[in-house]
């Protein structure tokens, strides 16, 4: 079976920019109410330093989702683990599961963007050691033990995390990315594998390959989901903000350094891949995460509740939608 995730990032882009707290309210309120539908778990992801104000704290929003849910997962996709300190990761992650009863998710992956590394004076060049100390010390912290680390960019002796997590050994740890580093990150460490939507099959069979003998592999991915009436309905309802959030992106990925293959900036969103953007009838959807879970095999699904700049009632509307008609489905299947 697999299970479906909403994932939020809280973007006001300037072109459709609502007050900040009616975003957030929106937002929240969206998100409790994808518990009600049925949904299996709620993520967020952070960015920082942008205009249209990305969401930079994640553990505040996972602390105040803790308070107002009570089955879902929660999770980060993804934390940027080179940007914070680890200690302080252990310790706000463990409070978290101790709020939820338990239900916290730590996916975390090395970051991109230059001006995130420079402005918070990490070098970039380390952020593949600093994200695997990251995964080191989370490990022994959630121990429940006090424990030593000497490391390339952490030093510290006998301490202690302290509440522990509730769930033994802490909260699952998920390894983000696109790349074959990422995927024997998450197997070296016997962690979970989030790779994103772009990520070949070789990747998930690299994962798959290189797991310790007896570790389970677990595996999550996103995608985007947008449902309406029609193929033609969904597309007028979301198209201009899901090239918004293509175009965005690419932008970063090309300051990062990473290959545009695109050219100038898409104006026309019938060109995004149907490999990424499942759109169209709930009938349309169900068809293509059958599809694609059986080349790739991943247990759950993620994809944006509200894509940037979109109205809230016409999100909550694709929701309900999806939750209607290709949950049930999807549940049918596995069992």
């Amino acid at each position: 079976m697999t299970r479906l995730g909403v994932w939020y990032d809280f973007r006001n882009p300037a072109r459709w920019q609502v007050p900040w707290p009616q975003l957030y309210r929106e937002t929240l309120d969206q998100a409790v109410y994808a518990e009600d539908l049925g949904f299996d778990s709620i993520w967020l992801s952070e960015h920082h330093f942008s205009d249209e104000g990305y969401l930079p704290a994640l553990t505040a929003v996972l602390g105040t989702l803790a308070g107002r849910t009570s089955r879902v997962r929660l999770g980060t996709a993804v934390l940027l683990a080179p940007l914070h300190h680890p200690l302080r990761l252990a310790e706000d992650f463990a409070v978290i599961d101790q709020l939820s009863g338990g239900r916290l998710n730590v996916g975390l992956a090395p970051g991109y963007k230059p001006d995130e590394f420079a402005v918070l004076g990490v070098p970039k060049s380390q952020r593949g050691v600093r994200t695997d100390e990251t995964i080191e010390i989370l490990q022994l912290a959630w121990r429940g033990e006090r424990f030593s680390h000497a490391g390339q960019h952490f030093h510290f002796d006998d301490v202690v995390v302290a509440p522990p997590p509730v769930q033994a050994g802490g909260p699952p740890i998920w390894v983000g990315g696109n790349s074959l580093a990422a995927a024997r990150r998450a197997a070296r460490y016997g962690t979970c594998f989030m790779p994103d939507s772009g990520a070949g099959l070789e990747l998930y069979d690299a994962y798959r390959a290189q797991l310790a003998p007896g570790t389970g592999p677990r595996v999550a991915t996103n995608r985007v989901l947008f449902a309406a009436a029609s193929r033609e309905a969904a597309w007028e309802a979301c198209g201009e903000h899901l090239l918004y959030q293509f175009n965005a992106y690419r932008q970063w990925f090309s300051s990062a350094g990473d290959d545009d293959t695109h050219g100038a900036e898409l104006t026309d969103p019938s060109v995004l891949s149907p490999e990424h953007y499942f759109v169209g009838t709930p009938d349309d959807i169900l068809t293509a995460i059958q599809d694609s879970q059986r080349r790739l095999g991943y247990e759950e699904l993620v994809f944006w509740a509200r894509p940037p700049g979109m109205p809230i009632e016409r999100a909550t509307a694709s929701l309900e939608l999806i939750a209607k008609h290709v949950l049930p489905a999807l549940q049918e299947t596995g069992s």
